[in-house]
């Protein structure tokens, strides 16, 4: 069985859809059905179940998806180590990170090690922790960068990043004076929360029930940008870390009161990767890097918060 079957199946059943799996393989239609339909009469079982509205994986197909990754993965491991020969003129690095990482340091970190390697191409995309996670464990993400997350055995943090949820609002707000707010106060005035389940929500939430605090949001959106928008046109309150709002702080759009309360002091950015799992030497070297650019907003973001 060759690796090209095997990437044609996991495209199929990341995407849920032959036609979308072709487009991105850049395959015929007819010709990816096919392969898919001999891999099911090699085994003699549905590796899918066939819907209108796309492909789902069966009981077999799961058991030969993780096949087909541990295979990809070795494939990409072998590839990266030849390429570590060539001085790693090539290779991809699959990145999952968070969204408050995407305005400053992900572009910066990504340029920096382009510059050094310019044949590495990267795979970014951006999702809630949760998500991450999922991809980490499932091996569709070398490295994972999270927001507070819920690690358990198969997964490291790698590298810890102390970043607390501040208060963000207008230059104008009444409580934009304080040293620091309590979530009592903030509930008092317009709030724009995070979407449920995400990281940072599920962070508030807990923070406000532990304090007896009842927050209702006028506004919850997955959008940092729409968030810091709202805030900046009234009298709205959002929470965050300094890293999501960077250019909006920057700017003196918003402005950040440190919070009252332990549990939103204690959060962190975590950059995580699977235990068990050896990276490819690209995505190892990249990792390396990462953390060192990391380290250099430890301090300052420490003593700012």
């Amino acid at each position: 069985m060759s690796n090209a079957n095997l990437r044609y199946f996991a495209a199929v059943a990341r995407h849920g859809s032959i036609r979308e799996a072709a487009e991105e393989l850049h395959v015929a239609q007819s010709a990816l059905s096919r392969q898919i339909q001999k891999l099911e009469q090699d085994f003699g079982v549905p590796l899918f179940q066939r819907h209108a509205r796309g492909v789902e994986l069966t009981s077999a197909g799961e058991i030969f998806l993780r096949h087909a990754r541990s295979s990809l993965r070795q494939e990409e491991r072998v590839r990266s180590e030849i390429d570590a020969l060539k001085g790693l003129r090539s290779g991809t690095i699959n990145l999952q990170s968070i969204e408050s990482l995407v305005p400053g340091v992900l572009p910066r970190v990504i340029l920096g090690f382009s510059a050094r390697y310019p044949g590495i191409t990267f795979n970014v995309t951006v999702d809630r922790t949760d998500r991450i996670i999922a991809a980490v464990r499932e091996g569709r993400a070398d490295i994972g960068l999270t927001f507070y997350p819920a690690m358990e055995s198969d997964l490291s943090s790698v590298f810890r990043l102390r970043e607390p949820l501040v208060a963000l609002m207008s230059p104008r707000h009444p409580l934009a004076r304080k040293t620091r707010v309590s979530l009592a106060e903030s509930a008092a005035f317009p709030l724009a929360l995070p979407l449920k389940n995400s990281g940072s929500r599920v962070l508030i939430d807990v923070a406000a029930k532990a304090a007896g605090v009842l927050l209702t949001p006028i506004l919850e959106t997955n959008s940092i940008q729409l968030r810091v928008h709202f805030v900046h046109l009234n009298d709205g309150i959002t929470f965050h870390s300094r890293l999501s709002a960077a250019d909006s702080l920057s700017s003196g759009n918003v402005v950040a009161v440190p919070v009252r309360d332990r549990l939103l002091n204690s959060a962190t950015v975590d950059v995580i990767t699977h235990a068990a799992r050896q990276l490819p030497l690209v995505a190892e070297e990249f990792l390396r890097f990462l953390q060192g650019e990391l380290q250099n907003l430890r301090e300052p973001l420490s003593s700012a918060a």
